[in-house]
Protein backbone atom coordinates (compact mmCIF):
# COMPACT_ATOMS: atom_id res chain seq x y z
CA UNK A 1 0.00 0.00 0.00
CA UNK A 2 1.31 3.24 -0.18
CA UNK A 3 3.08 5.03 2.92
CA UNK A 4 1.48 8.65 3.53
CA UNK A 5 4.08 11.18 3.88
CA UNK A 6 3.68 14.57 5.43
CA UNK A 7 4.45 18.04 5.36
CA UNK A 8 3.01 21.92 6.50
CA UNK A 9 1.87 23.70 3.60
CA UNK A 10 2.44 27.52 3.69
CA UNK A 11 -0.98 28.26 5.68
CA UNK A 12 0.09 25.66 8.42
CA UNK A 13 -2.18 23.11 7.81
CA UNK A 14 -1.03 19.71 7.57
CA UNK A 15 -0.79 18.24 3.82
CA UNK A 16 -0.73 14.57 3.33
CA UNK A 17 -0.08 12.62 0.24
CA UNK A 18 0.48 9.40 -0.59
CA UNK A 19 3.99 8.34 -2.04
CA UNK A 20 3.86 5.04 -4.06
CA UNK A 21 5.67 2.05 -2.19
CA UNK A 22 9.10 0.91 -3.81
CA UNK A 23 9.28 -2.56 -5.27
CA UNK A 24 12.18 -4.65 -7.44
CA UNK A 25 11.93 -6.88 -10.40
CA UNK A 26 15.00 -8.93 -10.17
CA UNK A 27 15.63 -11.14 -13.89
CA UNK A 28 18.73 -12.14 -15.23
CA UNK A 29 18.88 -10.55 -19.32
CA UNK A 30 16.64 -8.11 -20.87
CA UNK A 31 17.83 -9.00 -23.74
CA UNK A 32 14.61 -9.76 -26.32
CA UNK A 33 16.54 -12.68 -27.63
CA UNK A 34 16.85 -14.82 -24.36
CA UNK A 35 12.48 -14.49 -24.58
CA UNK A 36 9.48 -14.40 -22.64
CA UNK A 37 10.88 -13.71 -19.07
CA UNK A 38 13.10 -11.13 -20.84
CA UNK A 39 9.80 -9.30 -22.58
CA UNK A 40 7.23 -9.69 -19.93
CA UNK A 41 9.20 -8.20 -16.87
CA UNK A 42 10.00 -4.86 -18.14
CA UNK A 43 5.50 -4.99 -19.73
CA UNK A 44 4.82 -6.72 -16.07
CA UNK A 45 6.98 -3.51 -14.26
CA UNK A 46 5.72 -1.05 -16.02
CA UNK A 47 2.07 -1.82 -16.02
CA UNK A 48 1.96 -2.86 -11.89
CA UNK A 49 3.74 0.88 -11.81
CA UNK A 50 1.04 2.73 -14.28
CA UNK A 51 -1.84 1.80 -11.49
CA UNK A 52 0.25 4.37 -8.87
CA UNK A 53 0.17 2.65 -5.80
CA UNK A 54 3.61 1.03 -6.16
CA UNK A 55 7.08 2.26 -8.02
CA UNK A 56 8.47 -0.39 -9.77
CA UNK A 57 12.18 -1.03 -11.03
CA UNK A 58 14.06 -3.74 -13.01
CA UNK A 59 16.93 -4.86 -11.49
CA UNK A 60 19.01 -7.12 -14.44
CA UNK A 61 22.07 -9.18 -14.35
CA UNK A 62 23.03 -8.09 -17.69
CA UNK A 63 26.11 -9.64 -20.10
CA UNK A 64 28.22 -6.86 -21.01
CA UNK A 65 27.23 -5.80 -24.22
CA UNK A 66 23.86 -7.02 -23.99
CA UNK A 67 21.01 -5.28 -25.57
CA UNK A 68 18.46 -3.76 -22.37
CA UNK A 69 14.62 -3.52 -23.83
CA UNK A 70 12.70 -1.85 -21.05
CA UNK A 71 9.70 0.42 -20.63
CA UNK A 72 10.48 0.94 -17.19
CA UNK A 73 13.73 2.11 -14.91
CA UNK A 74 16.69 -0.53 -14.80
CA UNK A 75 19.57 -1.20 -12.72
CA UNK A 76 21.80 -3.03 -14.38
CA UNK A 77 24.15 -5.59 -12.61
CA UNK A 78 27.48 -7.98 -13.98
CA UNK A 79 25.84 -11.49 -14.66
CA UNK A 80 28.27 -14.89 -13.57
CA UNK A 81 29.51 -15.90 -10.55
CA UNK A 82 33.25 -14.45 -10.74
CA UNK A 83 32.04 -10.82 -12.01
CA UNK A 84 29.78 -10.85 -9.06
CA UNK A 85 32.51 -11.64 -6.50
CA UNK A 86 35.69 -9.61 -7.81
CA UNK A 87 32.67 -6.25 -8.28
CA UNK A 88 32.46 -4.96 -5.12
CA UNK A 89 30.84 -1.76 -5.81
CA UNK A 90 27.98 -3.92 -7.58
CA UNK A 91 27.06 -5.91 -4.69
CA UNK A 92 27.32 -2.78 -2.38
CA UNK A 93 24.93 -0.65 -5.21
CA UNK A 94 22.67 -3.92 -5.06
CA UNK A 95 22.13 -4.58 -1.55
CA UNK A 96 21.27 -0.39 -0.95
CA UNK A 97 19.01 -0.81 -3.67
CA UNK A 98 17.22 -3.81 -2.23
CA UNK A 99 17.90 -2.18 1.68
CA UNK A 100 15.88 1.09 0.29
CA UNK A 101 12.74 -1.03 -1.76
CA UNK A 102 9.66 -2.20 -0.18
CA UNK A 103 9.87 -5.59 -1.27
CA UNK A 104 11.02 -7.55 -4.46
CA UNK A 105 9.98 -9.84 -6.81
CA UNK A 106 12.44 -12.69 -8.08
CA UNK A 107 11.91 -13.91 -11.63
CA UNK A 108 13.26 -17.42 -12.66
CA UNK A 109 14.70 -19.91 -10.87
CA UNK A 110 18.13 -21.42 -11.44
CA UNK A 111 20.26 -18.48 -11.76
CA UNK A 112 22.66 -16.68 -9.92
CA UNK A 113 20.23 -13.63 -9.58
CA UNK A 114 17.77 -15.56 -7.98
CA UNK A 115 20.15 -16.11 -5.26
CA UNK A 116 21.49 -13.16 -4.93
CA UNK A 117 18.50 -11.33 -4.57
CA UNK A 118 16.57 -14.34 -2.10
CA UNK A 119 19.69 -13.79 0.24
CA UNK A 120 19.55 -9.93 0.25
CA UNK A 121 15.56 -9.61 0.97
CA UNK A 122 16.19 -12.31 3.71
CA UNK A 123 18.83 -9.98 4.77
CA UNK A 124 16.82 -7.05 5.11
CA UNK A 125 14.11 -8.55 6.03
CA UNK A 126 12.04 -7.76 3.03
CA UNK A 127 9.22 -9.46 1.78
CA UNK A 128 9.86 -11.12 -1.77
CA UNK A 129 7.75 -12.77 -4.33
CA UNK A 130 9.14 -15.87 -6.63
CA UNK A 131 7.87 -16.42 -10.57
CA UNK A 132 9.08 -19.57 -11.63
CA UNK A 133 8.02 -18.94 -15.10
CA UNK A 134 7.59 -22.49 -16.25
CA UNK A 135 10.68 -23.71 -14.35
CA UNK A 136 9.47 -26.15 -12.15
CA UNK A 137 7.32 -27.85 -14.98
CA UNK A 138 8.40 -31.36 -14.99
CA UNK A 139 10.08 -31.46 -18.44
CA UNK A 140 12.41 -28.72 -17.05
CA UNK A 141 13.07 -30.49 -13.93
CA UNK A 142 14.27 -33.76 -15.96
CA UNK A 143 16.73 -31.29 -18.16
CA UNK A 144 20.17 -31.44 -16.70
CA UNK A 145 18.55 -33.28 -13.72
CA UNK A 146 21.36 -34.22 -11.64
CA UNK A 147 22.57 -30.67 -11.67
CA UNK A 148 19.56 -29.34 -10.31
CA UNK A 149 18.54 -31.51 -7.60
CA UNK A 150 21.66 -30.70 -6.05
CA UNK A 151 21.24 -26.81 -6.75
CA UNK A 152 17.41 -27.55 -5.42
CA UNK A 153 18.76 -29.33 -2.16
CA UNK A 154 21.13 -26.89 -1.38
CA UNK A 155 20.20 -23.37 -2.42
CA UNK A 156 16.93 -22.85 -4.78
CA UNK A 157 14.27 -24.60 -2.24
CA UNK A 158 15.26 -23.09 0.72
CA UNK A 159 15.04 -20.09 -0.89
CA UNK A 160 11.48 -20.85 -2.29
CA UNK A 161 10.52 -21.59 1.13
CA UNK A 162 11.27 -18.57 2.34
CA UNK A 163 9.31 -16.54 -0.16
CA UNK A 164 6.05 -14.38 1.21
CA UNK A 165 4.20 -15.50 -1.63
CA UNK A 166 5.08 -17.69 -5.33
CA UNK A 167 3.18 -16.08 -8.59
CA UNK A 168 2.16 -18.64 -10.57
CA UNK A 169 1.45 -18.28 -14.30
CA UNK A 170 -1.27 -20.85 -14.91
CA UNK A 171 -3.01 -23.02 -12.55
CA UNK A 172 -1.08 -26.18 -13.73
CA UNK A 173 2.01 -23.81 -12.78
CA UNK A 174 0.40 -23.44 -9.23
CA UNK A 175 0.16 -27.09 -8.75
CA UNK A 176 3.83 -27.40 -9.96
CA UNK A 177 4.79 -25.26 -6.99
CA UNK A 178 2.64 -27.68 -4.92
CA UNK A 179 4.18 -30.94 -6.67
CA UNK A 180 7.47 -29.57 -5.44
CA UNK A 181 6.43 -29.88 -1.73
CA UNK A 182 6.00 -25.80 -1.15
CA UNK A 183 3.12 -24.95 0.93
CA UNK A 184 3.73 -20.75 0.28
CA UNK A 185 1.07 -18.59 -0.80
CA UNK A 186 0.29 -19.19 -4.53
CA UNK A 187 -1.21 -16.23 -6.25
CA UNK A 188 -2.01 -17.12 -9.96
CA UNK A 189 -1.69 -14.06 -12.71
CA UNK A 190 -0.86 -14.42 -16.55
CA UNK A 191 1.23 -12.74 -18.59
CA UNK A 192 -0.34 -10.14 -20.79
CA UNK A 193 0.05 -8.52 -23.68
CA UNK A 194 -0.65 -5.00 -25.39
CA UNK A 195 -1.81 -5.28 -29.14
CA UNK A 196 -1.24 -2.37 -31.61
CA UNK A 197 -4.09 -0.63 -33.08
CA UNK A 198 -3.40 -1.20 -36.61
CA UNK A 199 -1.01 -3.60 -38.20
CA UNK A 200 0.17 -3.64 -41.84
CA UNK A 201 1.03 -7.58 -43.16
CA UNK A 202 3.07 -5.73 -46.12
CA UNK A 203 6.46 -5.09 -43.72
CA UNK A 204 6.70 -8.29 -43.27
CA UNK A 205 5.92 -9.00 -46.98
CA UNK A 206 8.37 -6.77 -48.53
CA UNK A 207 11.15 -8.20 -46.11
CA UNK A 208 10.51 -11.53 -47.38
CA UNK A 209 8.99 -10.89 -51.06
CA UNK A 210 9.24 -14.24 -51.65
CA UNK A 211 6.69 -15.31 -49.36
CA UNK A 212 4.06 -12.89 -51.04
CA UNK A 213 0.67 -15.10 -52.06
CA UNK A 214 1.63 -18.00 -49.91
CA UNK A 215 -0.38 -19.62 -46.85
CA UNK A 216 1.54 -18.45 -44.19
CA UNK A 217 2.34 -21.19 -41.06
CA UNK A 218 4.13 -18.81 -38.30
CA UNK A 219 6.54 -20.58 -35.79
CA UNK A 220 7.80 -17.28 -33.61
CA UNK A 221 9.78 -18.16 -30.94
CA UNK A 222 13.54 -19.00 -29.84
CA UNK A 223 14.61 -21.91 -32.19
CA UNK A 224 15.49 -24.44 -29.37
CA UNK A 225 14.42 -28.04 -29.05
CA UNK A 226 12.29 -27.58 -26.20
CA UNK A 227 10.06 -25.75 -28.40
CA UNK A 228 9.00 -28.87 -30.11
CA UNK A 229 10.67 -27.98 -33.68
CA UNK A 230 11.33 -31.64 -33.97
CA UNK A 231 7.85 -32.36 -33.96
CA UNK A 232 7.00 -29.44 -36.43
CA UNK A 233 9.55 -30.68 -38.78
CA UNK A 234 8.33 -34.32 -38.84
CA UNK A 235 4.51 -33.26 -39.26
CA UNK A 236 5.56 -30.13 -41.62
CA UNK A 237 7.54 -32.78 -43.61
CA UNK A 238 4.28 -34.61 -44.46
CA UNK A 239 1.80 -31.94 -44.38
CA UNK A 240 3.43 -29.84 -46.80
CA UNK A 241 3.23 -32.10 -49.50
CA UNK A 242 -1.08 -32.24 -49.45
CA UNK A 243 -1.00 -28.10 -49.64
CA UNK A 244 1.52 -26.96 -52.04
CA UNK A 245 1.04 -23.12 -51.62
CA UNK A 246 1.36 -23.53 -47.60
CA UNK A 247 4.74 -22.17 -45.96
CA UNK A 248 6.16 -22.71 -42.59
CA UNK A 249 7.85 -19.87 -40.95
CA UNK A 250 10.47 -20.19 -38.34
CA UNK A 251 11.25 -17.04 -36.90
CA UNK A 252 13.21 -15.97 -33.60
CA UNK A 253 17.11 -16.82 -32.39
CA UNK A 254 19.06 -19.83 -32.33
CA UNK A 255 20.02 -21.40 -29.44
CA UNK A 256 21.87 -24.51 -28.74
CA UNK A 257 22.80 -24.69 -32.78
CA UNK A 258 18.96 -26.26 -33.05
CA UNK A 259 18.72 -24.42 -36.27
CA UNK A 260 21.19 -26.29 -38.33
CA UNK A 261 19.65 -29.97 -37.22
CA UNK A 262 16.18 -28.38 -38.26
CA UNK A 263 17.66 -27.31 -41.59
CA UNK A 264 19.25 -30.93 -41.94
CA UNK A 265 16.10 -32.22 -41.20
CA UNK A 266 14.28 -30.28 -44.12
CA UNK A 267 16.94 -30.23 -46.91
CA UNK A 268 16.68 -34.31 -46.27
CA UNK A 269 13.00 -34.06 -47.03
CA UNK A 270 14.02 -31.73 -50.49
CA UNK A 271 11.73 -29.02 -48.18
CA UNK A 272 14.30 -25.95 -48.78
CA UNK A 273 11.74 -24.34 -50.49
CA UNK A 274 8.59 -24.30 -48.37
CA UNK A 275 10.65 -23.38 -44.86
CA UNK A 276 12.15 -20.18 -44.56
CA UNK A 277 13.80 -18.94 -41.12
CA UNK A 278 13.80 -15.62 -40.59
CA UNK A 279 16.07 -15.24 -37.64
CA UNK A 280 14.94 -12.84 -34.93
CA UNK A 281 12.23 -10.15 -36.22
CA UNK A 282 12.09 -6.92 -34.59
CA UNK A 283 8.82 -5.60 -32.54
CA UNK A 284 6.93 -3.69 -36.21
CA UNK A 285 8.12 -6.92 -38.27
CA UNK A 286 6.83 -9.56 -35.59
CA UNK A 287 3.56 -7.82 -35.56
CA UNK A 288 3.61 -8.05 -39.24
CA UNK A 289 4.45 -11.25 -39.46
CA UNK A 290 1.47 -12.33 -37.44
CA UNK A 291 -0.91 -9.82 -39.17
CA UNK A 292 0.67 -11.59 -42.60
CA UNK A 293 0.14 -15.84 -41.13
CA UNK A 294 -3.03 -17.78 -41.45
CA UNK A 295 -1.81 -19.78 -38.21
CA UNK A 296 0.26 -19.73 -35.21
CA UNK A 297 1.86 -22.74 -34.14
CA UNK A 298 3.85 -23.45 -31.01
CA UNK A 299 4.31 -27.61 -30.29
CA UNK A 300 6.13 -27.03 -27.20
CA UNK A 301 7.90 -29.53 -24.62
CA UNK A 302 7.60 -26.97 -21.93
CA UNK A 303 6.09 -23.60 -21.41
CA UNK A 304 5.32 -21.10 -18.75
CA UNK A 305 3.17 -19.07 -20.44
CA UNK A 306 4.02 -18.07 -24.26
CA UNK A 307 3.57 -14.03 -24.62
CA UNK A 308 4.09 -15.26 -28.36
CA UNK A 309 0.83 -17.20 -28.51
CA UNK A 310 -1.34 -14.25 -26.84
CA UNK A 311 0.01 -11.90 -29.56
CA UNK A 312 -0.93 -14.41 -32.14
CA UNK A 313 -4.81 -14.73 -30.36
CA UNK A 314 -4.81 -10.62 -29.78
CA UNK A 315 -3.70 -10.04 -33.74
CA UNK A 316 -6.74 -12.42 -34.28
CA UNK A 317 -5.26 -15.47 -35.88
CA UNK A 318 -5.72 -19.27 -34.77
CA UNK A 319 -3.24 -20.76 -32.74
CA UNK A 320 -2.31 -24.84 -32.49
CA UNK A 321 -0.38 -25.05 -29.28
CA UNK A 322 0.35 -28.37 -26.83
CA UNK A 323 -1.03 -28.90 -23.65
CA UNK A 324 1.86 -27.67 -22.17
CA UNK A 325 1.71 -24.31 -23.69
CA UNK A 326 -0.78 -24.00 -20.66
CA UNK A 327 -3.54 -22.53 -22.07
CA UNK A 328 -7.01 -24.68 -22.35
CA UNK A 329 -8.79 -20.88 -23.18
CA UNK A 330 -8.02 -21.57 -26.52
CA UNK A 331 -10.11 -25.22 -27.06
CA UNK A 332 -12.53 -23.51 -24.34
CA UNK A 333 -12.79 -20.46 -26.15
CA UNK A 334 -12.89 -21.86 -29.75
CA UNK A 335 -9.97 -19.93 -30.90
CA UNK A 336 -7.76 -22.73 -32.30
CA UNK A 337 -6.41 -26.51 -31.17
CA UNK A 338 -4.39 -27.91 -27.82
CA UNK A 339 -2.67 -31.10 -28.85
CA UNK A 340 -0.40 -33.59 -27.47
CA UNK A 341 3.31 -32.70 -28.41
CA UNK A 342 3.59 -35.58 -31.40
CA UNK A 343 4.02 -34.98 -34.98
CA UNK A 344 0.74 -36.66 -36.42
CA UNK A 345 -1.82 -34.54 -33.46
CA UNK A 346 0.13 -31.51 -35.11
CA UNK A 347 -0.13 -32.66 -38.53
CA UNK A 348 -3.88 -33.05 -37.98
CA UNK A 349 -4.49 -29.66 -36.51
CA UNK A 350 -3.08 -27.72 -39.46
CA UNK A 351 -4.87 -29.81 -41.78
CA UNK A 352 -8.01 -28.67 -39.82
CA UNK A 353 -6.63 -24.82 -39.58
CA UNK A 354 -6.31 -24.68 -43.22
CA UNK A 355 -8.89 -26.14 -44.64
CA UNK A 356 -11.54 -24.44 -42.35
CA UNK A 357 -13.60 -21.79 -43.87
CA UNK A 358 -13.29 -18.27 -44.11
CA UNK A 359 -16.41 -17.90 -41.34
CA UNK A 360 -15.18 -20.57 -39.19
CA UNK A 361 -11.52 -18.92 -39.12
CA UNK A 362 -13.77 -15.33 -38.90
CA UNK A 363 -15.45 -16.39 -35.22
CA UNK A 364 -12.40 -18.03 -34.03
CA UNK A 365 -10.21 -14.52 -34.54
CA UNK A 366 -13.06 -12.56 -32.49
CA UNK A 367 -13.17 -14.78 -29.95
CA UNK A 368 -9.24 -15.41 -29.58
CA UNK A 369 -9.22 -11.29 -29.87
CA UNK A 370 -12.02 -10.63 -26.99
CA UNK A 371 -10.22 -13.43 -24.44
CA UNK A 372 -7.12 -11.12 -24.95
CA UNK A 373 -8.74 -8.02 -23.87
CA UNK A 374 -11.02 -9.59 -21.26
CA UNK A 375 -7.87 -11.79 -19.42
CA UNK A 376 -4.40 -10.81 -21.11
CA UNK A 377 -4.19 -7.12 -21.17
CA UNK A 378 -1.25 -5.89 -19.49
CA UNK A 379 -3.98 -2.85 -18.14
CA UNK A 380 -5.63 -6.14 -16.17
CA UNK A 381 -2.95 -8.22 -14.84
CA UNK A 382 -0.76 -4.52 -13.84
CA UNK A 383 -3.92 -4.42 -11.44
CA UNK A 384 -3.84 -7.51 -10.07
CA UNK A 385 -0.14 -7.21 -9.31
CA UNK A 386 -0.65 -4.25 -7.73
CA UNK A 387 -3.09 -5.88 -5.23
CA UNK A 388 -1.10 -8.70 -4.78
CA UNK A 389 1.91 -6.30 -3.49
CA UNK A 390 -0.42 -4.29 -1.79
CA UNK A 391 -1.24 -7.75 0.20
CA UNK A 392 2.03 -8.39 0.60
CA UNK A 393 2.53 -5.49 2.59
CA UNK A 394 -0.07 -5.91 4.90
CA UNK A 395 -3.18 -4.73 3.18
CA UNK A 396 -6.82 -6.33 2.37
CA UNK A 397 -6.43 -9.98 0.16
CA UNK A 398 -7.01 -8.73 -3.45
CA UNK A 399 -9.93 -9.56 -4.39
CA UNK A 400 -9.03 -10.09 -8.34
CA UNK A 401 -6.28 -12.56 -7.93
CA UNK A 402 -6.75 -16.53 -7.32
CA UNK A 403 -4.83 -16.81 -4.49
CA UNK A 404 -4.42 -20.03 -2.98
CA UNK A 405 -3.15 -19.49 0.67
CA UNK A 406 -1.43 -23.12 1.61
CA UNK A 407 0.50 -23.66 4.71
CA UNK A 408 1.45 -19.77 4.95
CA UNK A 409 -2.26 -19.10 5.26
Amino acid sequence: MPFPSTSTTSDGALDVRCQPSEWISVVAHLDPRFGGISAAVPSLSASTSSIGQHKVSVAAFVSPGERVASKTAVHKFPLGFRHWCFDKSAREAFRSLVNASTGLHIHGLWELSTLIAARCAQRFAKPYVVSAHGMLQPWALRNKRWKKSLYSALLERPNLHRASCLHALTPSEAQDYRSYGLNNPIAVIPNGVNIPETIDPDVFLNDFPQLRGKRLVLFLSRIHYKKGLDILSKAWISFAKRLPEAHLVLAGPDFENTQRSIETMVADAKLQDRVTFTGMLNDRLKWSALQAAECFVLPSYSEGLSISVLEALGVGIPVIVTRQCNLPEVRDHGCGWVIEPNSQDLESALNDCLNSSKAAIYQMSLRGRGLIREKYSWEVIGRQMSALYTWMEGGPAPDNVVLHLGGKG
